[in-house]
């Protein structure tokens, strides 16, 4: 399975949920476009972001946000969608680096 197969992009809707995201065999890896979303709105589902992000590092997947400012230090934030799918991407080799030591 390449890379676009095993990742979910989504965008935050206007409630902030993210609860009916599923984590899957399939889907292991997730990007939140929030390119279009005001900082307030961010920060506002901040502590939803975090407690999502761990969930998914506990499966051996990646959580990335687009966006165009950081709105947390822990939260992994990157401007463009290709350096979301890039920093997946390093994050994959480096837990089969792991798993080969």
């Amino acid at each position: 399975m390449n890379l676009q197969e095993t990742t979910l992009v989504f965008k935050l809707g206007e409630d902030n949920n993210i609860s009916d995201l599923k984590i899957t065999s399939e889907i292991k890896h997730f990007i939140a476009d929030l390119r279009s979303v005001e900082k307030g709105v961010a920060e506002s589902a901040k502590e939803k972001f975090i407690n999502f992000g761990e969930s998914i590092s506990k499966t051996n997947g990646s959580f990335v946000i687009v966006c165009e400012f950081s709105f947390d230090e822990n939260l992994t934030i990157v401007p463009t969608l290709q350096e979301a799918y890039d920093f997946i991407e390093m994050e994959e080799i480096e837990r089969q680096l792991e798993l080969e030591l």
